[in-house]
């Protein structure tokens, strides 16, 4: 049975998703592992339209079509793997909606994860170790975390 590695990525952060994929891929390199690529669409505020929320604009709309932004997300994810990795590898894409570290941890169980490529940003004073999703992953995942520091 081959080996599964997940990886989350951030897409609103371009730079710490290529180190993340990057660090993924050679791993998956050296274990001849499978990977699944994954990204999640943060719980948004009811009322305010996701496009402004990113952008930490309050206004917008109240009704989004919440199945239309996730797809919107897994269309993203899959040109950005696409951007990044060799023609022909195989690798599996998912997008979900929900609150970030679960919905990372119960990917990691739903295919069996064998490991967890995921990145931490720089330390600042009111982050100091890992990132609450990451430092989340990193306690609660059933399958080893390897923390990219960025």
């Amino acid at each position: 049975m081959a080996m599964k590695i997940l990886v989350p990525l951030d897409l609103s952060d371009s730079e710490t998703s290529t180190k993340v994929l990057n660090a993924a891929v050679d791993q998956a390199a050296h274990a001849n592992a499978d990977m699944v690529f994954m990204t999640v669409v943060p719980n948004m505020v009811t009322g305010i339209d996701y496009r402004y929320a990113i952008r930490g604009e309050m206004g917008g709309s109240q009704d989004y079509d919440l199945k239309a932004i996730v797809q919107n997300a897994l269309d993203h994810l899959n040109q950005f793997v696409a951007e990044h990795i060799k023609k022909g590898q195989d690798v599996e894409t998912i997008a979900r909606h929900g609150t970030v570290y679960e919905q990372i941890l119960d990917v990691a169980d739903d295919i069996g994860a064998d490991q967890i490529v995921i990145g931490a940003h720089r330390p600042q004073l009111a982050d100091y170790l890992l990132g609450p999703n990451t430092a989340r992953v990193v306690r609660h995942a059933k399958c080893s975390v390897n923390v990219v520091r960025l």
